[in-house]
């Protein structure tokens, strides 16, 4: 697999403001595998790791395009992020990696968020949740 370090203040990305737990894979009976209902831990830092959706521009054969990935970031609370809004990560890099079929599939991972605007109604309850 390729690994390659991003640097976020280049590489301008937009937060979509969609965070959700990233799940740990188990084998299954079968021998396949498939999500858990629990969520991954860092191994370096034991904090949960949060899936963060952005958005950013490339090219891709001569065509400039809009893309969309999933960063994997460790923090101990999940993070609320405004909407579209501007967001910049430590220790960003990316990997690209061929699947079986012959796909190639990249993915994102950074040491944690350097900076990001906050949600206006962080804290508060959201739909399917209940307030404390």
């Amino acid at each position: 697999m390729a690994t390659y370090a991003v640097d976020s203040k280049r590489q301008s990305m937009l937060a979509t403001g969609v965070v959700n737990p990233v799940h740990e894979w188990e084998d299954t009976p079968d021998g396949s595998r498939r999500q858990s209902e629990r969520q991954a831990i860092d191994e370096e830092t034991h904090l949960p790791l949060w899936g963060v959706e952005v958005i950013y521009r490339t090219v891709s054969f001569d065509r400039e395009l809009t893309a969309r990935a999933l960063v994997t970031v460790p923090v101990p609370l999940r993070p609320e992020i405004a909407d579209y809004s501007p967001i910049e990560f430590g220790d960003l890099v990316a990997s690209a990696r061929a699947t079986k079929t012959g796909q190639l599939v990249e993915s994102w991972r950074a040491g944690g968020i350097a900076s990001h605007t906050p949600r206006k109604d962080a804290g508060k309850a959201t739909s399917g949740e209940k307030a404390a």
